[in-house]
């Protein structure tokens, strides 16, 4: 599936006839990118870290797609983005986990 949806995407998205640069990005594919060891990742899954990384990528690729398509979604968008930002502390208090989402963006996950 996420193969099929990379396929689909490519580069780019195409919404209201604009081209968005995007890039599908998961949550292993940023533990990679973090250059951690198959043992550690999956140790990220076992313990529910995996789960949360793609919560926020998730919340982080959507908060990008609205702020680059609408012009009426912005409080939607900061509402994602400061649930992006709550799910990034509670990840650092409860599993001792920091999410380096300046990489994120140096890594080029949404250019």
């Amino acid at each position: 599936m996420e193969e099929e949806l990379r396929d689909f995407i490519g580069e780019g998205i195409r919404i209201d006839g604009r081209m968005i640069p995007y890039r599908l990005v998961t949550a292993y594919q940023y533990f990679q990118a973090k250059k951690y060891t198959e043992e550690e990742i999956s140790k990220f899954y076992t313990t529910g870290i995996g789960e949360t990384v793609s919560q926020i990528m998730a919340l982080k690729q959507a908060c990008y797609l609205l702020r680059h398509t609408s012009y009426s979604c912005q409080s939607l968008s900061d509402s994602l983005y400061n649930l992006k930002m709550q799910l990034i502390l509670d990840l650092k208090i409860t599993k001792g986990f920091e999410f380096d989402d300046p990489f994120v963006e140096e890594y080029g996950m949404m250019k």
